[in-house]
């Protein structure tokens, strides 16, 4: 009777395509099992167990029926080999798509140990999507977890048709045996795709240092009508609705972010900067406190927003950096964003190596996080991951920016801040001023003026009035 009733209840839990009436009577059955009590399907019917068998197997007929079709991936799962980076605990692994997640896989049951690879394999729908990011999560320990930290170098998986995802990491979960590192018991990890495995100094880069510095302007219409709120400070600042922040926290962890809030609310009595700032700050605190998942930062501030009752909308667009290993992390959602420029290979030139895409539903209505019904939540933002070095300059800008300035002029203003030996807050100044001096210039080629050409099919031009942060990062 306990193997039919356990049956019973599996089925329970699978059977989301099952008729509701069976469901019930198989509740029914198993409650009446478990009590002891001689449960029959009527008046005069027979003794519910073989009845309930023949419900099962019934069920498991339709189950056969309705299984989703899914696919197979191998996850190597690769513990560090530093001081004390084993732990006597497992954890779990998941994959999670644009369109769903796969099943959670349990790995080392027995424990990780230094310099450990272990592999399992676990199955996905078939419609899970591109594979987004992979959710690690460290077995729950005692009171003090005592030797139970883990550092956990990278997971490795390889899909159903044999495409490459390696997700870094070189961080604890846990307290450190070594040292005063403490990461949290949970990471969502980004991947890098190939199709092959990359070598581990193209995913994992060299220590770096980040010097940086933000400034914000307020839309000039908002400076004449005396509605310019705006402070520029050490690590913080905001200007009319935009807002940003910059900071290095514990565990070696360096963050930046721009948010942009949504001035039509004004309409509403909402001051949509609020929001922004909300963000902003929440961020920063995450980063202080040695947080480098990027997502997680997104997660929490967006939950504190809603919980301290913030009204409004916002694009963001954050970033970390491990600056023990150069590893950057990236989430964009809406039309603020990011450039990492650098050298090109052999050359003195400037390029462009990464920059985050800009999400909208169409033309000026980007992606937001908001209160209101239709709002995005952080699962729809871009992740993404790039390994940083020494000479690389990072811009983080609103649309105030990205709607003004093109990347070549982009690049212009860096070169020249570069030449000249200036420092960040130089730099940000400047590609602020020249955004601000685009903006205004009804004349000009902007990439607004562009964009807006395209989507209304008539010819404009000028650039696009706003409230502008920027922040700007020199990695040495």
């Amino acid at each position: 009777m306990s193997l039919l009733l356990t049956s019973c209840a599996h089925l329970a839990r699978r059977a989301r395509t099952a008729a509701p009436p069976l469901l019930a009577l198989c509740a029914r059955g198993a409650a009446a099992g478990h009590a002891g009590a001689a449960w029959r399907p009527g008046a005069g019917g027979a003794a519910w167990s073989p009845w309930l068998a023949k419900c099962m197997a019934a069920h498991l007929s339709g189950c056969a029926e309705a299984e989703p079709a899914l696919d197979l991936y191998r996850v190597n799962v690769i513990t560090g080999n530093v001081r004390g980076a084993g732990t006597r605990l497992p954890c779990t692994v998941q994959l999670v798509g644009t369109n769903g997640t796969s099943d959670k896989a349990v790995v080392g049951e027995d424990g990780l140990g230094r310099g450990s690879s272990v592999a399992v394999e676990l199955h996905a729908p078939k419609d899970i999507g591109e594979i987004k990011r992979c959710f690690v999560e460290r077995g729950k320990g005692g009171y003090t977890d005592t030797g139970d930290g883990w550092f956990l170098e990278m997971v490795e998986v390889v899909g159903p048709g044999q495409e490459v995802y390696q997700f870094p990491c070189h961080a604890w979960f846990g307290h450190s045996d070594c040292g005063d590192f403490v990461g949290a018991l949970e990471r969502n990890l980004i991947p890098v795709k190939a199709d092959h495995k990359l070598p581990v100094a193209e995913i994992l880069g060299d220590p770096v240092s980040v010097q940086a510095a933000g400034i914000s302007f307020p839309h000039p219409d908002k400076i004449k009508h005396g509605d310019a709120r705006g402070v520029n400070k050490q690590h913080f600042g905001f200007a009319g609705e935009d807002a940003y922040f910059y900071c290095t926290g514990r565990n070696n962890i360096f963050g930046m972010g721009v948010a942009d809030g949504v001035y039509a609310w004004k309409e509403q009595g909402i001051d949509s900067g609020a929001m922004s700032r909300t963000l902003m700050e929440t961020a920063r605190h995450m980063v202080q406190a040695g947080c480098e998942d990027v997502l997680k930062v997104l997660q929490v501030a967006a939950r504190h927003v809603e919980s301290e009752g913030v009204l409004g909308s916002s694009t963001i667009c954050l970033l970390t950096i491990n600056k023990a290993v150069g590893r950057l992390q990236a989430a964009t959602l809406g039309d603020s964003g990011m450039f990492v420029i650098g050298r090109r290979p052999g050359s003195s030139l400037l390029q462009v190596k990464f920059r985050t895409p800009q999400q909208e539903h169409e033309f000026g209505r980007p992606y937001q996080l908001g209160h209101f019904a239709h709002a995005n939540n952080p699962d729809d933002a871009d992740l993404a991951t790039f390994v940083v070095q020494a000479g690389d300059v990072i811009v983080a800008g609103s649309d105030g920016l990205l709607d003004n300035l093109s990347e070549t002029e982009l690049m212009d203003e860096v070169a020249a801040g570069l030449r000249a030996g200036a420092r960040a807050p130089q730099i940000a100044q400047q590609i602020a001023k020249a955004a601000f001096l685009a903006s205004v210039d009804r004349g000009r080629t902007t990439p607004y003026a562009r964009a807006a050409t395209e989507a209304f099919d008539m010819v404009y031009s000028g650039g696009k009035k706003d409230d502008i942060a920027v922040v700007v990062a020199l990695v040495t």
